[in-house]
């Protein structure tokens, strides 16, 4: 059984860093793929790609997926839905990835300068960092949080419930604002 799991988590790490090279590599074309999933695929897409960009580090966030949802007229109860769930899973498995298989793992993956970028930001702000980065461009790396030992209620409250938040007022700006923005504009 030990086996199974180890085997399992480097087949887990090597998707994460594949995800994350790949991602840098080609930010472009997954903005304009998620758009196209999207517009094609609807609600279903707007929780696979969610959940996939919450999961495994992107610079991309699942923010612009509510815009481009938005943007196509899609339900926007079934979309922030959609988002929240996917969001939330993806950050309690990726909190949890990190609890289990430490931080030595994940300074490999992720690189020892950036991890302890990150080490040093949550020694300084504390669980506040971690609010920060889930409502900021700052990267949410819910693995790294885990991995550095943060406590399940602090990742919860601090992690957690300011990026559903962060969804939910993108979703509000989408859904009643934009409108109005695009009408002044004349488009």
């Amino acid at each position: 059984m030990k086996k199974i799991v180890k085997v399992f988590a480097w087949f887990i790490i090597l998707l994460t860093l594949a995800s994350l090279l790949y991602g840098v590599s080609n930010y472009e074309s997954i903005k304009s793929l998620s758009q196209t999933a999207v517009e094609d695929y609807g609600v279903p897409a707007v929780f696979i790609i969610s959940f996939l960009l919450d999961l495994f580090p992107q610079f991309l966030s699942g923010h612009n997926l509510v815009l481009v949802a938005g943007l196509l007229s899609m339900n926007p109860y079934k979309v922030v839905v959609a988002v929240l769930i996917a969001t939330f899973l993806a950050s309690v498995i990726g909190f949890w990835l990190g609890k289990k298989f430490g931080g030595e793992v994940f300074k490999e993956i992720f690189g020892k300068k950036n991890y302890k970028k990150i080490d040093k930001g949550m020694k300084k702000y504390g669980k506040w960092y971690t609010a920060i980065s889930a409502i900021s461009p700052l990267p949410y790396i819910p693995i790294i949080f885990g991995s550095l030992d943060m406590d399940w209620k602090d990742f919860m409250i601090y992690g957690v419930v300011p990026r559903m938040l962060g969804f939910l007022i993108t979703a509000i700006f989408v859904y009643t604002a934009l409108p109005l923005v695009l009408k002044f504009f004349g488009t």
